[in-house]
């Protein structure tokens, strides 16, 4: 079998999944873990888990591992039902007796001793001893051989079934299960909520959070499960049923106003692992509402401070905000040295947030700040979370002050930090600095490990979108260094369409840059005119959103960037106008269907290409359209603006072709004339010939003479068409009522 994180195939379950079914049956089940260990630490990781934490230390090992496999074989095995349902309860009479689409799932679960077979005495009557197979054999009315195709097919399919991950639910199961056979036994002298309260404790000294978490429920101890909660959010948000247990807490426990606070926030960082926006926002919120309503001690500052992480990277101006209100809030008590000590954490962790979002504007308030912070740290005993944020933003600091080996320093001791506690989010963090760190040291192998370690880490835990956005990022600045621009252009590629999905605007502007840099290396080493496009392209994207961020040295090094890489001493604005900016790829395919233009070719080829041209400038005109008027959707248009829409759908008009204008002209001003085939006859023949006489238009329009002549003049009348000459050489042309009124 492969190790526990690898991921087997269903051949390669099935050929243990035989023994597992017949030592279940045989009750040896305690032997597993010595005599298949890497197949018992892989379904300990994926279905043993939840009950394994639930038991702890109240059984045996060999009996833990038992009960506990036995319970979760009894789980996967009940995926099996064709009903969806769950376990093996409420299973009735006729899908024993007639259904036969339950008959692999009976059948695997009588044979190996989950689930007993019941009397149907009026359908069959079984003998004292007979066996589960012998009973289901007369039950079916089937053979041997037929009975245990459908035990084989059900073993096939629970193979398959072992390859997925348990849902949710299940392992709520699971831990519900345990326990309820755990308090069906002895009692512990302390108590099972003492007993469950020591487990939780014990629990979060190894950095089992889920455990700590049911645990803490179980002994119905709020205050060990905000602590398990706050222990790791990023290990929590992976807890697959983690959501359905802070909901049993809120409907089984009475919180303080406080603790729905702590709870809220707690949920507002798992939503914030996950990638819901939506959600963390509205627990933020909701613990905001709470803390004004409820103020105590530190509740207010704590919550600002959330808030400040949640604009950090959509909006600098609003989390700067944030930041020094919770300064502000974070007021120590003289009477509480512990509220004092709370207190300088808070304000300690808001000064070096704010020097963060000073250091991105290239704003020197940012030493003042980490001074202030510092002093606070020799002031009082600060916790290992805010002195990890205090290294790291040291680190941040003596980067781009230039002294990378001193920057390295703070950054490994952030490390340390981060892994003593076990904090695994801050351990990630700690990776991405050090991964942007080795890469401008020109160490790229260290960087590049640094950064799959982040990537790796997300592959199995559900890692929030900024840390994944820095991680693609920071391994594109290492290839960039390498010289990899091909490598790094990817990289920044991926992180900008991260940033986008998840809004993070901070991030877009350095991505813009990055990639506007990549493209300019890579056109001076190939001379790919698309390169230099695309630089052109990111580098205005970069300047437009560091003046719209309030971050002017992003603004001025997008400004220069390409004097700086090429030479080149033009303008960016004139060399890339703003509306290759604004719709880079319609403008870039104008720019490449020009050029084809200029080369000879069939006139069909080139009306081809007028036409794409065409196309293109319609859904520039198009997308400017919906955007103005996505802007007015929420209030609503004034007279001015219902003005100048209305003229936006004249030009609209105007911008038809000749032939769709009078397409649409005789379709209003002549349907009672001519049906759709003949009207569109005689406008081809307009068209094609510039004019039509009477007897033409009798051909085509498929009427007698004197019929057109009537027509004609109609026609005319309406302002359709317009009559000249006299006589025999009387004509009449197509007149565009659009232009005519233009030019009127």
């Amino acid at each position: 079998m492969p190790s526990p994180r690898a991921h087997p195939s269903a051949a390669a379950v099935g050929g243990v999944l035989e023994a597992l079914l017949s030592d279940c049956r045989e009750g040896r089940l305690g032997l597993w873990p010595r005599a298949h260990p890497r197949l018992c630490a892989w379904l300990a990781a994926r279905e043993l888990a939840p009950a394994l934490d639930t038991l702890a230390d109240a059984l045996p090992a060999e009996q833990s591992h038992a009960l506990a496999m036995q319970l979760a074989l009894g789980a996967v095995l009940s995926r099996l039902r064709p009903d969806g349902g769950t376990g093996f309860e409420g299973i009735d009479e006729d899908a024993w007796v007639s259904r036969t689409s339950w008959r692999p799932f009976l059948a695997l679960a009588c044979h190996c001793g989950l689930l007993p077979v019941p009397a149907f005495s009026g359908r069959y009557r079984r003998g004292p001893d007979e066996s589960p197979a012998d009973n289901l054999c007369g039950l079916w009315s089937v053979g041997a051989s037929t009975f245990y195709r459908y035990v084989d097919k059900g073993k096939r399919q629970l193979a398959d079934t072992l390859l997925e991950r348990p849902p949710a639910p299940e392992r709520l199961r699971l831990r519900e299960a345990a326990t309820s056979h755990l308090h069906d036994g002895p009692v512990p002298a302390q108590g099972w909520p003492a007993w469950h309260g020591a487990q939780a404790a014990a629990a979060l000294q190894r950095g089992r959070v889920a455990s700590a978490l049911w645990h803490g429920l179980c002994a119905a101890d709020i205050g060990l499960v905000l602590q398990a909660l706050e222990h790791d959010t990023l290990t929590a948000a992976n807890v697959p049923e983690v959501m359905a247990l802070l909901q049993r807490v809120e409907q089984s426990m009475t919180l303080t106003p406080g603790q729905q606070v702590l709870l809220a926030l707690g949920r507002a960082d798992v939503w914030r692992h996950h990638g819901n926006e939506e959600q963390e926002l509205s627990h933020l919120q909701q613990a905001l509402r709470l803390a004004h309503a409820h103020p105590a001690a530190g509740q207010l500052a704590r919550v600002f401070l959330a808030l400040g992480r949640f604009h950090e990277s959509r909006d600098a101006d609003r989390s700067l905000a944030c930041f020094e209100d919770a300064a502000r809030e974070a007021r120590p008590s003289a009477e509480s040295p512990a509220d004092a000590q709370t207190a300088a954490a808070q304000q300690a962790t808001a000064f070096v947030r704010m020097a963060w979002l000073h250091m991105r504007r290239k704003d020197p308030r940012a030493r003042d700040l980490l001074d202030r912070a510092e002093r606070l740290r020799q002031a009082a005993r600060l916790p290992d979370d805010v002195l990890g944020d205090v290294e790291q933003t040291w680190g941040e600091y003596w980067r781009r002050a230039g002294e990378l080996r001193r920057a390295l320093e703070h950054q490994q001791r952030a490390l340390n930090i981060a892994q003593r506690r076990g904090h695994r989010r801050s351990e990630l963090t700690a990776y991405l600095n050090l991964s942007l760190l080795y890469g401008e040291t020109r160490e790229f192998g260290r960087a590049t490990e640094y950064g799959e370690r982040v990537l790796e880490a997300a592959r199995h835990l559900a890692v929030e979108p900024e840390m994944l956005v820095c991680a693609h990022g920071n391994l594109g600045v290492a290839y960039y260094f390498e010289g990899r621009y091909d490598d790094a252009i990817r990289a920044y590629q991926a992180s900008l369409a991260l940033a986008e999905r998840a809004d993070l605007r901070s991030r877009l502007g350095v991505t813009h840059y990055n990639l506007a840099e990549a493209h300019y290396k890579r056109f001076q080493q190939d001379g790919d005119p698309v390169d230099e496009l695309a630089g052109d392209r990111h580098a205005v994207l970069a300047m437009r959103i560091g003046a719209e961020e309030g971050t002017p040295g992003l603004a001025e090094a997008g400004r220069v960037l390409k004097r700086d890489v090429l030479g080149d001493t033009g303008s960016i604005d004139r060399l890339l106008p703003a509306e290759h900016a604004a719709h880079f790829e319609e403008m870039a395919e104008v720019d490449r269907l020009r050029r084809q233009l200029a080369v000879p070719a069939p006139a069909a080829d080139r009306a081809r290409l007028h036409l794409a041209i065409a196309r293109h400038y319609a859904t520039i005109a198009a997308r400017e359209r919906e955007a103005a008027l996505s802007l007015l959707a929420p209030h609503g248009a004034g007279p001015d603006l219902v003005g100048e829409l209305e003229a936006v759908r004249r030009a609209f008009e105007r911008g038809l072709t000749r032939e769709q204008r009078l397409a649409q002209d005789w379709q209003q001003a002549a349907h009672d004339l001519l049906a759709d085939g003949r009207r569109q006859a005689v406008l081809a023949h307009l068209l094609t010939h510039g004019s039509i006489q009477k007897s033409a238009y009798a051909e085509v329009a498929q009427v007698s003479l004197a019929t057109a002549s009537k027509h004609l003049g109609l026609l005319a009348e309406r302002g359709l068409l317009l009559q000249t000459g006299k006589g025999p050489s009387t004509r009449y042309l197509a007149v565009d009522r659009a232009e005519a009124a233009s030019s009127g």
